[in-house]
C-alpha cells in the first residue's frame, strides 16, 4: 500500500507537470506545424529526387527555395499558434492575439538582422518564449480600462475585441523593442558563439551523445528537440557540406558526425528512435489499444514524424519509457559513427530533412549507399530489441492494474486498459488526468480486496405486536486488523468501478444461503436486500439475480432505490412482475428522498416503502412533524406495507400511530446483528410480547 500511495502521489504530480498552461501551449502550437513540415519535406525530398534524376536545374530551385521559404516561416506560426492557444486561456480574442505574437517575431527578426548569429540562435526561442510572457501581459492590460478604445455597446462584439488589443499589442511591442535594444547592447549577446563549433566534431562520440540526449530531453518535456536546437543543427549542416567539398577534392572525408548521420540513424522514425518502438509494440506487446495506436503511427513514422506516439501513447512526461527514449538514439548515433568510421558506410554528403521517409533518406544522404539502408535496418532491430522490456513492462503493468482480486467477494476487478487518446484535445494532460483518476481508483479497489466483507441482520419489529416479522440485510466491511469500516464509502467506490452488480449479487447468495441455515434449524424468518440501479438496467444482470434469489423460495425480498426506477420503466416492471412470481416482495427505499416518489407508486406493482430515517428526525419540528403524518396517512390510503427507518427512542416510536400494521427497524429495539443470533433475538421479542400481552 505504501508503494501504491507513493505511485499514486507521483502520477499526480505528473498530471500537475503536463497540464500546466504554458506547457500544453507549446506542445499545441508545435502539433498544429506538422502538416508545414510536411509540405516542407516534401518539397526537399522532390528537390533532391529532381537532382539525382538529373532534372533542370530551375526545378532543382523552385522546389529547393519552396522548402526554404516555409521553413523560414516556422519561427511565425510557432508564435501565432502558441498565442492562440494562450488567448484561449486568458479569455482574449484568439486572431488578434495570433497575429500580435506573430509581429513580435518579425519585430525580434528585423531588430536582429545584423546579427546572423544570435538571430539563428534566439529567434525560435523568442517565437516560443514571447507569448509565454506577452499574452499574460496583454490580458492583463486588456482587463484596464484605460485601454479601451471601444464601448459595448457602439460596435459589435469581433470589433470591438480587435480594436480594444490594440493598445495592449502597442505597449506589449513597444516593450520587446526596448528589452531587445538594451540585450544587442551586450556584446556576448548581440556577437554570440556558435555553441558548437565545426572543428569540435573531430570528437564526435561525445557530442553526439550530448546531442541525441537533449534532443530527447527537450521532447520528453514537450519542446520539439530540433527546432530548440536549431544552431547546432546548423553546425550539423555544415559538416554534411563540408564532406561534399572534400569528396568533390578527392580528399578524406572529416566529419562522420553531422545532421545526415543524425536524421538517417539516430532519430530514425523520429525522436527517440521512436519506428523502433512501433516495431517494438507490434513484435511484443498484446495489449490491443497500444497496437492499433502503433498501427496508427506506422505510416507517419516511415517519415520520422512521431508526433501520434509522443502525444497518444503518450511519451512526454512518461517515466516509463524516458530511459529507452534516451537510450535508442544515443545507442544508434554511437554505432553508426563506429561504422561509417570504419569505412562500411559512406558518411552523409547531402543534407536531407528529417522528414524524409526511413531507407530512402540514408540512400540519399550518402549517395546511394546500400550501405546504410542495411545500418538502418539493423538499427531498426536493436532499437526494438532495447524498447522490448519497457514495452513488456508496460503491458505488465497494464495487466496489474486492470486486475484486483476480490476474495470476499470472489470476483476480479478489471476495467482499466491503457487506451492511446489520439482524438483529445490534449492528449497528454487527458491522459495523465485518467492515469491519476485509475491509479486513485486501483487504490481503492487494492484497499477493498484485503477488506473482509460480511452481511449482518437488523431486525423490523411490528409495532402494534411487538414480534420481528422480518429484517434487513447490511454489508459490513473488515479491514486486516479487524477494525469494522464504514459501508458508505466503500459502496461508493465500488460503484465509481462499476462493480455493484458484482456486489448485488454476492449480497443476495449470501443472504439466501444465510435463510436457508436458518431452515435447516427449522427457523425462518424473510430478508431484505437492497438491489442497486446498475443491476436494475441490465436484462443479464436481473436475469442471474433471479436465479439467485430463486433458491430461497421468495423468502428473501428486494429494497430498491428511487434511483433505480428513472431507467427502463418497461424492464423495471418486468422484473417486478417476476420477483413477485417467486413470491418475493418489492419495497421503495428511502422513499420521499428521490425524485418523484408519487408517480412511481401508481407506475410500479410495488409492496410497501421504507421510510426515510431522515422524516423521523423532522418529527421534532412542527412542519417535519406534518409531512411524516401525512406519508402514513397516504400509505393508509394505499394499502402499502410501511417500514420505518431509524427509530432510536421511545418518543420517536410513540410518535408513530397508523391504522396500519407499522414495521419498526431501528436501533430502539436493535442494531444490526450476525446471522447467527438472529434466532434468539426473535424468541426474545417473542417472550416479551407474551408477557405483554399477560399484563
Amino acid at each position: 500500500m505504501r508503494q501504491l500511495g507513493y505511485k499514486l502521489f507521483f502520477t499526480h504530480r505528473l498530471a500537475l507537470l503536463a497540464g500546466a498552461e504554458s506547457l500544453r501551449s507549446i506542445r499545441e502550437g508545435l502539433l498544429w506545424l506538422l502538416p508545414c513540415l510536411l509540405v516542407s519535406a516534401v518539397f526537399l525530398i522532390f528537390a533532391q529526387c529532381a537532382q539525382a534524376l538529373g532534372a533542370p536545374s530551375t526545378l532543382v530551385e523552385l522546389l529547393t527555395g519552396l522548402h526554404t521559404r516555409i521553413s523560414s516561416i516556422i519561427p511565425l506560426l510557432v508564435a501565432a499558434s502558441i498565442g492562440y492557444m494562450l488567448a484561449v486561456q486568458h479569455r482574449l480574442p484568439q486572431l488578434p492575439v495570433a497575429f500580435l505574437c506573430l509581429s513580435h517575431v518579425v519585430i525580434a527578426i528585423y531588430l536582429m538582422r545584423d546579427y546572423p548569429l544570435a538571430s539563428a540562435t534566439f529567434v525560435l526561442f523568442i517565437a516560443i518564449a514571447s507569448p509565454l510572457i506577452n499574452v499574460p501581459a496583454m490580458a492583463w492590460l486588456h482587463r484596464r480600462r484605460w485601454t479601451r478604445l471601444v464601448d459595448e455597446g457602439l460596435v459589435g462584439h469581433n470589433l470591438k475585441g480587435t480594436i480594444n488589443m490594440v493598445l495592449p499589442g502597442l505597449l506589449t511591442s513597444v516593450v520587446l523593442v526596448c528589452m531587445l535594444q538594451l540585450l544587442l547592447q551586450i556584446h556576448d549577446f548581440a556577437y554570440i558563439q556558435r555553441p558548437m563549433e565545426i572543428s569540435r566534431l573531430e570528437n564526435p562520440y561525445l557530442n553526439a551523445i550530448l546531442l541525441t540526449s537533449t534532443n530527447s530531453l527537450l521532447w520528453f518535456f514537450g519542446i520539439h528537440g530540433t527546432y530548440a536546437m536549431q544552431p547546432l543543427m546548423d553546425v550539423m549542416d555544415q559538416a554534411v557540406a563540408l564532406n561534399a567539398a572534400d569528396q568533390a577534392a578527392g580528399q578524406p572525408l572529416r566529419f562522420a558526425l553531422n545532421s545526415g548521420l543524425l536524421g538517417c540513424f539516430a532519430f530514425i522514425g523520429g525522436s527517440g528512435g521512436s519506428l523502433a518502438l512501433v516495431l517494438a509494440i507490434l513484435g511484443f506487446s498484446k495489449s490491443r489499444s497500444m497496437r492499433l495506436l502503433a498501427l496508427a503511427s506506422l505510416g507517419l513514422s516511415l517519415f520520422n514524424v512521431n508526433e501520434l506516439l509522443l502525444f497518444g501513447l503518450p511519451i512526454i512526461l512518461n517515466p516509463r519509457l524516458l530511459v529507452p527514449f534516451l537510450l535508442v538514439p544515443m545507442v544508434n548515433v554511437c554505432l553508426a559513427l563506429t561504422v561509417v568510421q570504419l569505412g562500411w558506410v559512406s558518411p552523409a554528403l547531402v543534407s536531407v530533412p528529417f522528414t524524409a521517409p526511413v531507407l530512402l533518406n540514408a540512400y540519399l544522404s550518402t549517395q546511394g549507399d546500400w550501405g546504410a539502408v542495411v545500418l538502418q535496418l539493423v538499427l531498426l532491430g536493436i532499437g526494438a530489441l532495447i524498447y522490448m522490456p519497457y514495452v513488456r513492462s508496460i503491458q505488465r503493468q497494464g495487466e496489474r492494474s486492470d486486475q484486483v482480486y476480490l476474495k470476499t467477494f470472489d470476483t476480479t476487478f478489471r476495467g482499466l486498459e491503457e487506451r492511446g487518446r489520439l482524438f483529445e484535445l490534449d492528449p497528454v494532460v487527458a491522459s495523465y488526468k485518467q492515469a491519476a483518476q485509475q491509479s486513485l481508483q486501483l487504490a481503492r479497489i487494492q484497499q477493498l480486496s484485503e477488506y473482509d466483507f460480511h452481511l449482518e441482520y437488523q431486525p423490523q419489529v411490528a409495532k402494534g405486536i411487538g414480534l420481528c416479522t422480518g429484517c434487513e440485510a447490511l454489508i459490513r466491511a473488515r479491514d486486516r486488523e479487524g477494525k469494522v469500516q464504514s459501508p458508505w464509502e466503500l459502496l461508493q467506490w465500488l460503484g465509481q468501478a462499476r462493480m455493484m452488480p458484482e456486489v448485488d449479487f454476492w449480497v443476495a447468495s449470501q443472504a439466501v444461503r444465510q435463510y436457508l441455515a436458518w431452515s435447516r434449524i427449522g427457523f425462518e424468518l424473510p430478508i431484505t436486500i437492497n438491489i442497486s440501479s446498475a443491476t436494475l438496467a441490465s436484462a443479464e444482470h436481473g436475469q442471474r439475480l433471479l436465479e439467485i434469489l430463486a433458491r430461497a423460495r421468495g423468502q428473501v425480498s428486494v429494497e430498491i432505490t428511487e434511483d433505480a426506477l428513472v431507467g427502463d420503466a418497461l424492464l423495471t416492471q418486468q422484473w417486478i412482475g417476476k420477483l413477485h412470481a417467486l413470491g418475493a416482495r418489492v419495497y421503495i427505499d428511502d422513499f420521499g428522498t428521490g425524485f418523484s416518489a408519487l408517480s412511481y407508486l401508481h407506475q410500479f406493482p410495488v409492496d410497501g416503502i421504507k421510510i426515510d430515517r431522515s422524516f423521523v428526525l423532522a418529527q421534532r419540528e412542527p412542519k417535519g412533524a406534518q409531512v411524516l403524518n401525512g406519508l402514513l396517512r397516504f400509505c393508509e390510503t394505499l394499502k402499502l406495507k410501511v417500514v420505518v427507518e431509524g427509530v432510536e427512542t421511545r418518543e420517536q416510536l410513540e410518535f408513530l400511530q397508523s391504522t396500519s400494521e407499522l414495521i419498526i427497524q431501528g436501533w430502539y429495539f436493535s442494531k444490526s446483528l450476525p446471522g447467527e443470533q438472529i434466532p434468539g433475538f426473535v424468541s426474545q421479542r417473542a417472550r416479551n410480547a407474551m408477557a405483554a400481552n399477560e399484563d
